[in-house]
């Protein structure tokens, strides 16, 4: 009777040992809780893992855990998501996807990063290793840069790209006609007489209506309205160039007059 009993007991452990998990055809599965109210239903204080074999604090894990050959050390290749909270002097609670190579988290993007002295809280920054290279405020200001500066998004602006920009191509929009230079030649435009503009610059050494060396090391350039100034200049030349040529076809006149009367 013992040996039949041991017999179906190796029986039933080889059946149900090769067998597949098996979950009801209608209602909802639960872990961690006895009322799931979801399909799949996880709730667990601490860590939630995916994967393969990990510890890391307030992280799930979703990726690949290489073949361990040779007695060589199994790494994790995939992605973490992470929750963080901040300290009382600067609260949130942020969440942080991480990519890893080797068990090493590189790149990563976060959700709701504190803000800095500089910034407000992000809506996201992305970053590598740990140190913020990009950041995306609650107010919309972009900075592009290593975080670790804290680099100002300057008022009135919202991109900031550290160390500047390199590009093929620069589109500049001009918002309406008015700001750009063709008033220069209405009817009603009072051009400078050249005799004040000679004034002018010996007092200022700059010319009217152009900021100054040291607006522009205060105030930055602006490339639309800079534009704009220098082709009011050009047009403004333009305007002397004509009077002048006038003034000298004039002269051309009067002088084959006086040449004519002395024959």
């Amino acid at each position: 009777m013992k040996k039949q009993i041991l017999t179906l007991a190796f029986a039933l452990c080889a059946t149900y040992g090769y067998s597949q998990n098996t979950f009801p055809t209608s209602g909802n599965v639960g872990v961690g809780t006895s009322a799931p109210i979801n399909k799949l239903d996880v709730v667990l204080l601490g860590n939630f893992i995916i994967g393969p074999n990990l510890s890391t604090t307030n992280m799930a894990y979703f990726g690949q855990r290489d073949l361990v050959l040779g007695g060589q050390t199994a790494t994790n290749t995939g992605m973490y998501i992470q929750r963080l909270r901040y300290p009382l002097s600067n609260p949130g609670v942020s969440t942080k996807l991480l990519t890893t190579s080797a068990d090493t988290p590189t790149a990563y993007a976060e959700f709701n990063a504190p803000k800095t002295t500089n910034t407000t809280r992000a809506s996201v920054s992305f970053g590598h290793n740990n140190v913020e290279l990009m950041r995306i405020n609650t107010d919309g200001k972009v900075r592009i840069g290593n975080g670790l500066n804290d680099i100002k998004t300057p008022d009135g602006y919202t991109l900031f790209v550290e160390e500047g920009i390199l590009t093929e191509k620069v589109k500049v929009a001009v918002k309406t006609t008015a700001n750009w230079a063709d008033y220069v030649f209405a009817e009603d435009y009072k051009l400078m007489p050249l005799t004040e503009v000679e004034q002018f610059t010996k007092n200022n050494k700059h010319l009217p209506n152009v900021p100054s060396a040291k607006q522009m090391v205060e105030n930055g350039l602006d490339v639309a309205q800079m534009d704009a100034k220098l082709m009011e200049k050009v047009e403004e030349l333009t305007l002397y160039l004509i009077e002048q040529n006038k003034q000298i076809e004039l002269l051309k006149t009067e002088i084959k007059t006086l040449k004519e009367q002395k024959q």
